[in-house]
């Protein structure tokens, strides 16, 4: 990756006009991570209580608390992270300031209205047209800076948010009644967009960061395993998007799945877990990837025996990966783009077991005692807003302010 240093990005950025920003919308990952954050922590306590008992909470989602759950962790919150790494990554890829001030506020307004809508109303085209332009803006503005700097081993990003941004209307349709395709099927699809975005950045930084983080011998990439990784993940994704005939997928969905994660499962092993064991920095990284393999193989063994349950295997992938690589990733991208040390707090490594725990609440304690599958639920959605109200505590004060060194972002 094309990185500048700290004196050229002093050198683009008039620091001036810098610091009349609002510090929260200097860089995306600050109002995209905090708000986001906020988002997952009001969305899980209401899914818990839902499942808790209290029915009438389904009011404050969109009517259909199945769909809202969907859409709002998979959209709101994790759409809205993977936009705020990306538009903020994308100035250390290009060496282009990135996306900042008025631009910046404009994308997270859209995010931000579309979010209280479905909080407060029904089902309404108004809100499907919100919530499907702040995904194309951020796309645009993460591929103006790649092209011109002709970086298009980054450029797959952009169309990848636009192809989230199809998925998105589709759910809106299906919640409006102007689509028959089931919400299993276009959820599912999202999910399989979203582990690629995430496989793809966490092979890139998890080395590095492992490397630099325990002092050890660089992790070497081995061509024909990066390969074997990436080539079948992008052959997945377009297995899961095309509309490829059911006699044929049947076959080569599983085996797609078992090929990503065995293959992911071998790059892996390469990347020296135990060593990270005193860095929770690493080992939380180290953990979500582990279980994002879990969860490919889970569903590869799901739709070729039907043996292992399709909704522990899309949490595993889901919260055990996604949600773990993304509290870890926050943690650790919110302190080196703020100018701080990478050493966090002791509560944090309290908010990464809690998303730990979640996880295995979810998935494990359903398995081995399916009666009780709904205190699971509750327990599960208790324990990630618990970790994620943890961060958003913690990381407020770091996210809403002024760099600490004084630089721009």
């Amino acid at each position: 990756m094309f990185k500048v240093g700290n004196e050229t990005m002093m050198q683009i950025l008039d620091s001036e006009k810098e610091q009349k920003i609002l510090p929260l919308f200097r860089l995306a990952f600050r109002p995209f991570f905090l708000a986001a954050s906020m988002l997952s922590v009001i969305s899980m306590l209401l899914w818990g209580l839902f499942w808790a008992g209290n029915v009438s909470l389904a009011s404050y989602m969109y009517s259909n608390p199945v769909w809202w759950h969907s859409h709002e962790m998979l959209f709101g919150f994790t759409g809205a992270i993977i936009i705020g790494f990306l538009l903020t990554a994308v100035q250390n890829w290009t060496g282009n300031p990135g996306v900042r001030g008025w631009k910046l506020a404009a994308i997270f307004a859209f995010w931000l209205v579309a979010r209280l809508g479905m909080f407060t109303s029904t089902p309404n085209v108004i809100w499907m047209v919100v919530d499907l332009i702040w995904m194309p803006l951020a796309a645009g503005l993460l591929a103006h800076p790649i092209i011109i700097r002709r970086q298009w081993n980054n450029l797959f990003f952009a169309p990848l948010i636009l192809v989230m941004t199809v998925l998105n209307a589709l759910f809106h349709l299906i919640a409006l009644g102007m689509s028959d395709m089931p919400l299993s099927t276009v959820s599912f699809a999202t999910v399989m967009v979203i582990s690629v975005i995430v496989l793809v950045v966490g092979g890139r930084v998890i080395p590095f960061f492992t490397w630099r983080g325990t002092q050890t011998e660089q992790i070497t990439r081995i061509t024909w395993l990066e390969l074997g990784a990436l080539v079948p993940s992008w052959l997945l994704l377009i297995n899961v998007l095309l509309p490829i005939p059911n006699t044929i997928s049947e076959v080569t969905l599983p085996a797609l799945l078992a090929v990503t994660g065995g293959m992911h499962l071998i790059r892996f092993m390469r990347w020296r877990s135990l060593s990270t064991l005193r860095v929770p920095l690493l080992w939380s990284l180290h953990f979500a990837y582990l279980a994002m393999v879990i969860g490919l193989l889970l569903f590869a063994i799901h739709y070729s025996f039907g043996s292992v349950n399709y909704s522990i295997a899309l949490h595993t992938l889901t919260v055990g990966g996604i949600g773990c690589m993304i509290l870890a990733m926050i943690a650790r991208v919110s302190l080196g783009h703020t100018g701080r040390p990478l050493q966090i707090k002791p509560i944090i490594v309290v908010a990464f077991i809690a998303l730990m725990l979640a996880t295995l609440a979810r998935t494990l304690l359903i398995a081995l005692q399916p009666a009780l599958t709904i205190q699971a639920y509750v327990i599960s959605a208790g324990l990630w807003a618990l970790a994620f109200a943890i961060f958003t505590a913690v990381y407020f004060p770091i996210l809403s302010k002024a760099r600490v060194d004084g630089r721009p972002g």
